[in-house]
């Protein structure tokens, strides 16, 4: 508790972390939001998860590029550019969603590919404001991964309000807004202004990929991000098809949130005495039993807990492939190497999603929790990725990020 009250305690570490929150909210809110739009306008599970799938692999293939800019060109230009032409591509999608989807699964993509990379941006701030100390990092990670699982609190409960009050529509412009405007505060602030990758050779598109281990945690990245994207479609389902009511997904899946942030947290606070490459193995199989129980449930009382319960083993077990990627990447790519781990994620998300409306488009209670058992099997397939990895034998590099 120590490490993570002198990391708040210093100079803009809590504007940043709060200022990225807000501007990553849409992350949150576009998937879900997208989800519910083109259900409403088409009526396929199939269809909305299609779209959710396009908007995650835009993503996927634009963050390493922006990542890449940012250790080039710096933080404000790029973050400020990009979150102005989602918003751009977010109006366009809104116009042509009812009438075209082929039209609006492109401008998915070009949305997805042009999310500002404020995840990879803040990592890349953590050494800084730090102060380099190697256990106030730690918890810098930690404190990061649990505290992102506000967004997925709060983002899908504003969809859930605007689709209620409103429509799948409003949720989208509510979106664009919110992102713009945290992207602004969050580039405008002394620290990003300051930041630079530092000194760096040039190198290939490929050279950071091929960092030792980063690769495996790229492989494990995608996998995560399948067991979490299996999880958004398949509780949507749940709550239609047994709930009787979508609406309720986003309150499921808040639940879901919420309890990442209370594991999250705790692992910011707690002292682990296991090397986070020993751990990382226990974490990814106590993560995957964490499902079974939301394999009983059916009720929403139910649910929640239940997603909460695994939602709790997301955020250490993440924070976990944080701590390992920030010391492996070579010196001037670390906002590119946590890009290429973002987009690991979201590329395995994408996958989830569509796997997820092909396995739950089935109108029955049964085939609505199904998922939550492939979500599991991935999770442990990421286990046995990581026991069998073959260990680099030279000692691994530290980044070079920092002003």
């Amino acid at each position: 508790m120590t490490d993570l009250r002198a990391l708040l305690a210093r100079p803009h570490a809590l504007r940043m972390l709060v200022t990225a929150l807000i501007a990553r909210l849409p992350e949150a809110m576009i998937p879900l939001a997208l989800l519910l739009l083109v259900r409403d306008e088409h009526g396929s599970y199939g269809a909305a998860g299609a779209m959710a799938a396009a908007f995650a692999l835009g993503a996927a293939v634009g963050g390493p590029v922006a990542g890449r800019l940012i250790d080039r060109l710096g933080q404000p230009a790029v973050l400020v550019a990009a979150a102005a032409l989602r918003s751009a591509a977010l109006l366009g999608i809104v116009l042509t969603a009812g009438s075209s989807l082929l039209v609006a699964g492109v401008l998915a993509v070009a949305c997805g590919a042009l999310t500002p990379p404020l995840e990879p941006a803040l990592r890349a701030l953590w050494p800084d404001l730090a102060a380099d100390d190697e256990h106030a990092l730690a918890a810098a990670y930690e404190l990061d991964a649990g505290a992102q699982e506000l967004i997925f609190v709060v983002g899908p409960l504003l969809v859930a309000v605007a689709v209620a009050t409103w429509s799948p529509d409003a949720a989208l412009h509510l979106t664009s807004a919110i992102g713009l405007l945290g992207a602004l505060a969050f580039a405008l602030a002394p620290p990003a202004r300051a930041w630079h990758a530092g000194q760096h050779e040039p190198v290939s598109w490929t050279a950071a990929v091929r960092a030792p281990e980063v690769g495996v945690l790229l492989a494990i990245g995608v996998l995560a991000g399948a067991a979490t994207g299996m999880v958004n479609v398949t509780t949507a389902a749940f709550a239609e098809h047994t709930l009787g009511d979508r609406a309720l997904a986003g309150w499921l899946l808040a639940a879901w949130a919420v309890g990442a942030l209370i594991g999250g947290l705790s692992a910011a606070a707690w002292r682990w005495r296991s090397a986070p490459e020993h751990r990382l193995t226990r974490l990814l199989v106590v993560f995957g039993l964490a499902f079974v129980p939301a394999l009983l449930a059916r009720s929403t009382g139910s649910m929640a807990v239940a997603l909460a319960l695994s939602g709790a083993l997301l955020a250490p077990t993440l924070a976990c492939v944080f701590v390992l990627t920030g010391s492996r990447a070579l010196p001037g790519t670390i906002t590119e190497t946590f890009a290429w781990l973002t987009s690991s994620f979201l590329v395995g998300s994408a996958a989830g999603s569509a796997l997820g409306g092909t396995l739950t488009g089935v109108d029955s209670a049964a085939a609505s929790v199904r998922g939550y058992a492939v979500a599991a099997l991935i999770v442990w397939l990421g286990a046995l990725v990581w026991r069998l990895r073959r260990v680099p034998t030279r000692p691994a590099l530290r980044h070079a990020g920092g002003t």
